[in-house]
């Protein structure tokens, strides 16, 4: 079984800027009905780094303090990078058997409405006019 590890060689990467994106909004809309603790495992060279989401009523905290989760995903670091990133659909990679989900689906399910979509699509080009107007 893999170590775990605090902190991520790979700082700047997809990952961490969707998690810090998430978190620096405070209150998410699209989760104002969502209550639930999602703990991400990221392999990588061999160590696992755990984040937590926890979301309470839109609520958004990101953390990597241990704490009971009601869902678990586990993937390597690359592919969520992907995922990050609107590369690749949460959906498509757990089909494929690339990312693997254990406990309540609802909350996994709730917070995949915050990835990027796919870089052409309407969503991603809505997202990139808005950061070119701030």
């Amino acid at each position: 079984m893999p170590a775990a590890r605090k902190r991520s060689t790979t700082k700047g990467d997809a990952t961490e800027a969707f998690l810090e994106d998430i978190a620096s909004r405070g209150h998410e809309p699209l989760l104002r009905n969502t209550v639930g603790c999602l703990r991400i495992d990221l392999t990588e060279d061999g160590t696992t780094d755990h984040f937590f989401i926890t979301v309470e009523e839109g609520v958004v905290e990101i953390s990597e303090r241990r704490t009971r989760a009601d869902a678990v995903l586990h993937c390597v670091r690359a592919l969520f990078n992907q995922i990050a990133e609107g590369k690749v659909n949460p959906l498509t990679a757990i089909l494929r058997g690339e990312l693997h989900v254990e406990g309540d689906l609802e909350l996994p399910t709730a917070i995949s409405r915050l990835f990027p979509g796919p870089p052409a699509s309407l969503k991603s080009f809505l997202e990139r006019e808005k950061k070119a107007l701030t």
